[in-house]
């Protein structure tokens, strides 16, 4: 008890507040510095602090922070549902036997996907996210082109990076391991198009192409193989307007040209030149090639005067060298291009509609732009790159409209891209697992079914019977040919849709899920798929065998048959899968002017080879280990399934039979002549 002479204990005093509300401030009363305050919570009002850290922090009402944090969890909500719909939708009904490669029942020492699987298999399914990403990233290849000498990156999604996935599949020893003194091998180098190297002219070559006359003798030729052909597929250039002041080229001396126009002109010509039907060795003592190359550096030239120009003729030039680099079979340098149209799009405001005078040409702008826009999305996956557009937010320009005229494919293209590019961000660099993908990979299926189903009937391929569905006899030349390209692209973005499952089979499992079994065989159905529609038009169109990024389908197509071919050798199950190999060969030896198609062809045949040599080697093993034949090569040092060395190699110094010894001839000896193009 505290005595009555004891001192009373001192009143703890206050501290004064840092930083009172603004009303507190007023009032001289003593803030209590909560956000409210205890005096505005107590009256109903907006407590407001101003200066120093407190205004930097908020600056904003109670009831605006509030509304925010209201927003925020609004927000999160929703985000919360959509993620446990996504991990928990059901598996959406898929007709099996449609997709299943024909195979005998009967068991066979090697095993392809087979329905049927035990909890252990299932349970392998839910495989570690990072496990998936880190398979993924092992099939990217970064290597040095000995021809540019630059680093080119080549992501899980390009023909590149599934020939290097293939090889890696039959021989998964690291290279190091393998070929210790040959490490500066390249498969980018291998495959390579040498002949293919655009080079700068000075400006006194303008002149001299004034001095020509702009090539008039052979222009209307190589006009009419560009706007009778490969235009029909990207149409975003008038021709009328095209032709009008081209006359004024050849005849108008009086009025000079624009530079932008001139190089637009060039590139198709050079376009024209590559993709036409030559039924002459010759024109003008030129080539195919040499007239596409000479036309494409000269446009390279005009580009080079202008210094990054802004008008829609620039943007059409570059768009249209992308595309000759990529029919030229050099993805990178296609990427590089159609990357400097999307930026002189953007510089330019073409992807916006503004405000202001009416542009005559906004129709065609609208047509280049969004033409640009899917090519852009298709040509990043095709080689594994991250596209360059940025937010679909950021264009507004209108879409061409989806009606009766060929110009109608624009948009309809478009969302075929939006497809690809879920394909490329939730199948190829999502870390979910496989089972996560899996239930993806069938929703994204259906997603095109749905797109296949919408298209116009002149426009939609015949997918999924066995007849045409309508006569196409009375159809317009743009509509047949559009109708080609879409059933080829639906094919071959199935094929890599799935193909990550397959993958997945030749690394870990033998016997998967039947889920996953379902995946495989609609992957290398759709390879199939692929490889038949483009041999059945080579047959019927000459035409087609000119557009040279055909080899890029087929080599994608090829190489996924190929991987469980050379993962378990000659067995029933994969002998079905040879007659397409060897149709995906006769398809690159009809382009034989290509020097990529005829390396591609030499690589397969490899490949052909061994898997042939592990039948013989079965067939040997079931006489008896006591045979001639075994006892032959066994004695000789070479196992059975060797690669055979090819006749033209001989006193070429081959240095081994592996994949990398033939990649590595090619680079070696700078070419063989038999392929020089």
């Amino acid at each position: 008890m505290t005595g009555l002479d004891d001192p009373l204990p001192k009143r703890v005093k206050r501290p004064r507040a840092a930083q009172a509300c603004d009303r507190c401030r007023t009032k001289k009363y003593k803030c209590d510095e909560q956000y409210p305050c205890s005096h505005c919570k107590k009256s109903r009002l907006d407590c407001v602090y101003q200066g120093s850290h407190r205004e930097r922090e908020t600056g904003r009402s109670a009831s605006y922070v509030v509304e925010l944090e209201k927003k925020i969890e609004e927000l999160s909500s929703k985000l919360h549902i959509a993620e446990a719909q996504a991990s928990t939708s059901p598996l959406p009904p898929v007709p099996v036997a449609q997709y299943v490669v024909p195979r005998p029942m009967d068991a066979t020492p090697c095993s392809m996907p087979r329905t049927g699987s035990t909890p252990g298999e299932t349970a392998k399914l839910s495989a570690d996210p990072q496990e998936e990403s880190a398979e993924s990233a092992d099939d990217e290849i970064n290597e040095f082109n000995h021809h540019t000498n630059g680093i080119e990156f080549h992501g899980s999604t390009s023909s590149a990076a599934a020939i290097g996935h293939l090889q890696k599949a039959r021989d998964p020893k690291p290279r190091e391991d393998r070929y210790p003194k040959t490490t500066d091998f390249s498969l980018i180098s291998t495959l390579h198009n040498p002949s293919f190297s655009p080079s700068t002219t000075g400006p006194g070559h303008l002149t001299a192409i004034e001095q020509h006359n702009y090539y008039f003798d052979q222009a209307h030729v190589f006009m009419n193989g560009y706007f009778e052909n490969i235009h029909f597929i990207h149409p975003f250039i008038d021709k009328e307007d095209f032709l009008i002041r081209a006359n004024e080229l050849w005849f108008n001396r009086a009025h000079t040209p624009e530079p932008s126009f001139v190089a637009l002109y060039l590139s198709v010509l050079s376009f024209g030149s590559l993709v036409r039907v030559w039924d002459e060795d010759t024109l003008a003592g030129l080539g195919r090639f040499e007239w596409s190359r000479k036309l494409f550096g000269e446009a390279q030239a005009y580009l080079n005067y202008l210094r990054f120009s802004n008008d829609l003729e620039t943007v059409q030039c570059l768009y249209l060298m992308a595309k000759i680099c990529q029919n030229e079979l050099n993805p990178n340098l296609a990427y590089m291009y159609l990357g400097l149209a999307v930026r002189t799009c953007l510089s330019a405001g073409f992807n916006r509609e503004v405000r202001g005078p009416n542009d005559q040409r906004s129709g065609w702008i609208s047509k280049t732009w969004w033409g640009i826009f899917s090519l852009e999305i298709e040509m990043s996956f095709s080689v594994g790159r991250p596209d360059t557009l940025g937010m679909d937010e950021y264009h507004n320009r209108a879409m061409p409209e989806r009606d009766d005229a060929e110009y109608a494919i624009i948009p309809w293209m478009i969302d075929f891209a939006q497809i690809i590019r879920r394909v490329s961000v939730q199948i190829y660099h999502s870390r979910i697992t496989l089972q996560e993908k899996l239930h993806l990979g069938l929703q994204i299926e259906m997603e095109m079914d749905r797109w296949l189903a919408r298209l116009p009937e002149k426009l939609r391929p015949d997918i999924g019977t066995d007849r045409p569905s309508r006569s196409a006899l009375r159809d317009p030349k743009w509509a047949r040919r559009q109708r080609l390209v879409l059933g080829i692209r639906y094919y071959n973005v199935k094929m890599l849709l799935f193909r990550p499952f397959l993958s997945h089979f030749t690394r870990k499992l033998r016997h998967p899920p039947s889920e996953l079994d379902v995946t495989i065989t609609k992957c290398l159905n759709a390879a199939q798929k692929t490889i038949e529609v483009i041999h059945d038009i080579y047959r019927v169109h000459t035409f087609f065998r000119c557009w040279w990024y055909n080899t890029t389908y087929v080599m994608f197509a090829t190489s996924t048959l190929l991987l469980p071919m050379s993962k378990l050798g000659m067995c029933d199950e994969t002998i079905p899968l040879l007659r397409s190999v060897e149709m995906g060969i006769e398809i690159l030896e009809a382009m034989e002017e290509s020097v990529v198609a005829r390396k591609s062809v030499e690589i397969i045949r490899q490949y052909l080879r061994e898997f042939r040599a592990s039948g013989t080697q079965q067939t040997t093993a079931m006489v008896g280990e006591g045979s001639e034949e075994l006892a032959a090569s066994e004695a000789s040092g070479l196992a059975p399934s060797a690669f055979e060395v090819p006749e033209w190699a001989y006193g070429f110094g081959f240095p081994d039979y592996s994949f990398e010894g033939i990649a590595r001839l090619f680079d070696d000896i700078g070419g063989l002549p038999m392929l020089d193009g």
